[in-house]
């Protein structure tokens, strides 16, 4: 399989290889992509913006070396996951280098944290309008709507503390222990709003948030579309100059993961929990899309068809326009990644 059935959309193009012995060449100038079952397809340079690969699939070094020096980003991902597990990229000087030398001294700054702290409130803001839009629809549980004021008000007491966070006394440790413990209550309580808003969806309940392996259907699958943030980001930032290794709160938690990923993904994650309620709640996917893996321990995954649905599904919600902080006109989902990640670009290579 490529990119959208090809992962093809109007605006930008991702090449995706994941079907096993797939291969990305060279041919005229373009990028020509084989496969056992699809035969070849070939792809102008100026339409592909990222090239993803799994397991079993194979990359000639001309590829490789045209994709550097066009600046097209390369990642090698987990099929089950979507999670970025490598990536290519030129590493040229220039801005580049002064964007990332300044990005090390703002990881471990007070600026640094502040905008840790908004990307935290963004998300809490995001989620709080999630459960108030779904209150409102037909799939919501009676009572749900007065379920959630109530944690809506611890909600937005967090989401105003990191809005307006100040390092005062505490040292830049003391504030990362505070916002994780912080964290860690509000996403406590949002997911068992979502709890109780998709109790009728699957026979195996979502009774809050398990990472990987997940048990149930809901948890699978937003491992899955949290994923796909994840390489969305990830991509962002690459293209942006930005050291997606070299992250703030989450820097000593993972150490050797993207961790500005894991920073930066936070304002998006609502995005993601609306496409699994969507999924949900209208009944445009069940049980039948999912499977156990043999070993007990891997929990429960989507299977093929299941991914191909829930790919659909994200790449439309991230192509679709919706307001942007700051701007006055719609601006496609999948752009506003683009353009946050360019400006905390921007404020690395001018203002630090």
């Amino acid at each position: 399989m490529l990119t959208s059935k090809s992962r093809i959309t109007p605006y930008a193009m991702h090449l995706y290889l994941d079907s096993f012995s797939a291969y990305l060449s060279v041919k005229n100038g373009m990028f020509n992509v084989r496969t056992r079952h699809a035969g070849e397809h070939t792809f102008p340079v100026r339409h592909v913006t990222a090239i993803l690969f799994t397991r079993g699939t194979a990359m000639s070094t001309d590829a490789l070396l045209l994709a550097v020096d066009q600046d097209i980003p390369v990642l090698i991902i987990d099929a089950r996951t979507h999670h970025p597990l490598a990536q290519v990229n030129s590493g040229r000087p220039g801005s580049l280098a002064t964007i990332r030398k300044n990005q090390a001294v703002f990881s471990r700054s007070e600026e640094g944290m502040r905008w840790v702290a908004e990307q935290i409130a963004g998300k809490i803001k995001g989620q709080r309008a999630l459960l108030f839009r779904w209150a409102e629809r037909s799939e919501a549980p009676t009572g749900f709507p007065g379920d959630i004021r109530l944690a809506d008000r611890v909600l937005g007491g967090l989401e105003r503390g990191f809005g307006q966070w100040a390092l005062g006394e505490n040292t830049l440790e003391q504030t990362a222990a505070t916002f994780r413990g912080q964290e860690g209550t509000a996403s406590r309580l949002y997911f068992q709003q979502l709890a109780k808003l998709t109790a009728s969806c699957f026979s195996e309940p979502f009774t809050g948030r398990q990472k990987r392996p997940a048990y149930d259907p809901f948890n699978a699958l937003l491992n899955y579309l949290y994923g796909m943030l994840y390489t969305q980001v990830h991509l962002a930032q690459l293209k942006a100059g930005l050291d997606p290794y070299m992250g703030i709160l989450h820097a000593d938690q993972y150490g050797a993961k993207p961790t500005l990923v894991y920073d930066a993904i936070e304002p998006y994650r609502p995005w993601a929990e609306e496409v699994a309620l969507q999924l949900s709640l209208e009944s445009r996917i069940d049980a039948s899309v999912f499977e156990d893996r043999e070993e007990p321990t891997e929990g429960l995954w989507l299977s093929r068809q299941g991914k191909d649905s829930v790919i659909e599904a994200m790449l439309s919600y991230l192509n679709t326009p919706a307001p942007m902080d700051g701007e006055t006109r719609m601006i496609r989902r999948s752009v506003q990644i683009d353009k946050n990640m360019q400006k905390l670009a921007l404020f690395l290579r001018d203002s630090m």
